[in-house]
């Protein structure tokens, strides 16, 4: 297999906002509690990180072997387009899984049995998404878990490796974290959302019944506008109560040009031509979320010194 191959059935470039995700819990422990074990945060963000590769390779094999669309199969799946043998995909996927079974192991065993329930939900959402009698992907609840999933569970994780051994982190700790990853979770629904509109006849075809499906593509732009506006207005909500710092305020002026990005996605869901600037739009705004958290974090820590 080829890199290129690698890096499109492992969809590579989606695991930077992995290394983001460590950048908030950090960012979050330092503002509450000043201290962040930074040799668990590495290992666990390695370890989400190859979960991150496998589960792609897991999710673009078990689509291939599910489809019943001939073009599907042949035009869309990037297995199909490089008539690679599934056989050589299922070595790959398999090999990856050995990094973070090593490196899980290791921190279950220096860090306790939350960071086994962690990482086997984890695990566990990202196969079923495409795996089962009834994959998460063909139900109406596969965009609402995998965007709770994604910028839920693993900024949980860092945040509980961060703070192990400490014995700081508890429930009240716990949903600290997820009030913060609040603004992340609706944007990255707009992005689940976006992604079933845009594919949603082939999703039919292959027997897939999405949320989009179920509620129809007039009511999913709904929702997809909604999920934007409560993105926006929960970092105000959030400063206010002092759960994140005032700086992520700024982000308001980040409105015009993401709505911008947005415009020509809710005139046509297009995969190829519209879809990426969703995408855009929900990296730049996540980013920069997460950015200005960690500028909070630097601000208090410098006026700690002084």
């Amino acid at each position: 297999m080829d890199r290129k191959l690698f890096s499109e059935l492992s969809e590579m470039k989606t695991t930077t906002l992995d290394l983001a995700w460590l950048l908030m819990a950090i960012s979050f422990t330092y503002l509450n509690y000043e201290t962040f074990n930074i040799f668990y945060g590495v290992l666990g963000f390695l370890a989400v990180f190859f979960i991150h590769l496998f589960i792609n390779f897991h999710n673009n094999y078990m689509d291939y072997r599910h489809s019943t669309d001939k073009e599907y199969r042949e035009k869309i799946s990037t297995i199909g387009i490089n008539r690679e043998s599934l056989a050589i995909v299922r070595k790959w996927m398999y090999g990856l899984a050995i990094f973070p079974l090593i490196i899980g192991a290791f921190l279950v065993y220096k860090t306790g049995w939350i960071t086994l329930a962690i990482g086997v939900a984890g695990v566990l959402i990202g196969l079923m998404y495409s795996a089962g009698p009834k994959p998460l992907n063909s139900t109406m609840f596969g965009e609402i878990v995998v965007a709770i999933a994604i910028s839920q569970l693993i900024p949980i994780a860092y945040s509980y490796l961060g703070l192990a051994g400490t014995g700081k982190f508890d429930s009240s700790t716990a949903i600290s974290v997820i009030l913060v990853s609040l603004p992340n979770t609706f944007a990255f629904l707009c992005a689940e959302l976006s992604n079933g509109t845009c594919d949603l006849e082939e999703d039919l075809k292959n027997g897939r019944f999405t949320l989009v499906s179920k509620v129809g593509k007039t009511n999913a732009l709904n929702l997809f506008k909604a999920s934007w506006i409560l993105a926006f207005l929960l970092i105000p909500i959030l400063a206010l109560t002092r759960v994140v710092p005032y700086i992520t305020l700024l982000i308001v002026l980040l409105y015009p040009n993401i709505w911008d990005d947005l415009r020509p996605y809710l005139k046509e869901q297009v995969k190829t031509k519209t879809y990426p600037l969703v995408i855009k739009a929900v990296s730049k705004f996540s980013v920069t979320y997460i950015l200005l958290i960690a500028v909070g974090a630097m601000i208090k820590l410098v006026m700690a010194v002084f």
